[in-house]
């Protein structure tokens, strides 16, 4: 995957993750761990599909 390909992608992932998850501030770092923060609240995980597994295991919590 070329790095355009790449930046769109990860790009498509973070407004997909942040429409369905209001309240989260998501990105990804540096090191390519993905995150989300809310309030005191912190999910980090290498894989985009795993932060949004996470994310969804939260929200039925509260």
């Amino acid at each position: 995957m070329g790095i355009q390909r790449t930046a769109w992608y990860e790009s498509d992932q973070l407004t997909e993750l942040s429409a369905e998850f209001a309240g989260w501030r998501i990105g990804r770092g540096g090191s390519g761990h993905w995150w989300a923060v809310r309030g005191n609240e912190l999910v980090r995980t290498p894989d985009v599909d795993e932060l949004r597994a996470r994310l969804y295991e939260l929200s039925e919590r509260r």
